[in-house]
């Protein structure tokens, strides 16, 4: 009998993307693997296989539980919404909020778990969406052009640090289309500009598969610091203050300049 598994991540599109390669490498090592999603994350669903989606709300952390609870599932809450400091994670030591949930999954199930799982994300391409998405931006993907997201869920908007060189092309939620469409656009980018976000997630994890390392990291104008993210060999030339930061096993932040 497999052992079942319920990670619980229903909400934020980017830690579902964030999360997805978790629950697919337990599948591929014989885990039952239960998801919960909401309508936020919805048009994600249909691109993956092999893990059991049902639909919640975005904050249902009990309705999670108590699935878990019935079908006798491994209960892991990888969303924390009370943050940091209300979290299990925080007793991981002094780990960026993305490496945290990939450690937190690990320390429970003791499997195997690694944050480089998160390059291992796998979907069902839709090439004919893909085509259509870049008619619709009237892009031909040989010409040159960078890509950059500049809108937060939180609607901050982040002003071009600088003229771009090339056609600059705008990730944007587009009707009818998911992030996972616009992956070959991103593939043949020059380079990419992000703030942390959802499309930040999603290229972190392809970054792989670019034929470049031109990847910027971009502050959001609310933000002058860098949030807990790893951002690992992204290049932080427009960041207003160098600094990131980091949390203590006491909940308490850490700042280190990035500039010393």
């Amino acid at each position: 009998m497999k052992t079942k598994v319920l990670i619980h991540q229903p909400y934020k599109y980017g830690d579902f993307i964030y999360t997805v390669p978790i629950a697919q490498k337990l599948s591929s090592l014989g885990y039952e693997v239960y998801f919960p999603y909401c309508d936020h994350t919805s048009d994600l669903v249909e691109y993956i296989d092999g893990i059991n989606f049902l639909k919640i709300g975005p904050q249902d952390v009990e309705e999670s539980r108590e699935f878990a609870k019935r079908n006798n599932c491994i209960f892991i809450n990888l969303q924390f919404p009370l943050g940091p400091k209300n979290s299990p994670q925080l007793y991981l030591g002094e780990l960026y909020n993305d490496q945290r949930k990939y450690a937190y999954a690990e320390s429970i199930l003791k499997c195997g778990i690694k944050h480089e799982d998160r390059y291992n994300l796998k979907w069902n391409r839709n090439l004919e969406k893909e085509k259509k998405l870049q008619s619709l931006l009237n892009l031909d993907l040989n010409e040159k052009y960078d890509i950059c997201h500049l809108v937060r869920d939180s609607m901050a908007i982040q002003k071009f640090p600088f003229t771009p060189e090339y056609k600059t092309i705008h990730i944007d939620k587009i009707n009818g289309f998911s992030l996972f469409d616009w992956y070959p656009i991103i593939l043949n980018a020059q380079r990419v500009y992000a703030v942390q976000s959802s499309a930040y997630a999603f290229i972190d994890c392809i970054r792989n598969h670019l034929k470049h390392n031109e990847l910027y990291l971009l502050n959001d104008p609310s933000e002058y610091d860098r949030q807990a993210i790893s951002a690992i060999e992204w290049k932080f030339d427009f960041f207003i203050k160098k600094r990131l930061v980091l949390f203590d096993m006491n909940g308490n932040s850490i700042i280190y300049n990035l500039s010393e």
